[in-house]
């Protein structure tokens, strides 16, 4: 699947299209339990670091993502062993 061009002159704001997209991308499996580094996420979409940030902000808001200082982000509902 891939991260979906970003339109940022469309109706959602750039971050919301971001979010959008993770959530469909785990739904989908591609990402069931780590996600990728913000920032590597950041050049997969073509967007500031920021915009990742205030996406995955959200993701953790709706309680669809958990992230741990040092480990890296999760996906929320695989809740696993925690990640050593």
């Amino acid at each position: 699947m891939g991260a979906s061009p970003v339109d940022p002159l469309g109706a959602d704001f750039t971050y919301m299209q971001v979010a959008d997209n993770i959530v469909m991308r785990i739904e989908a499996g591609e990402f069931t339990h780590k996600l990728p580094a913000e920032r590597a996420l950041a050049t997969e979409y073509g967007v500031a670091y920021q915009t990742v940030r205030r996406a995955m902000k959200v993701l953790r808001e709706r309680g669809l993502i958990i992230t741990r200082q040092g480990r890296g982000t999760f996906v929320a509902r695989d809740r696993g062993p925690e990640p050593s």
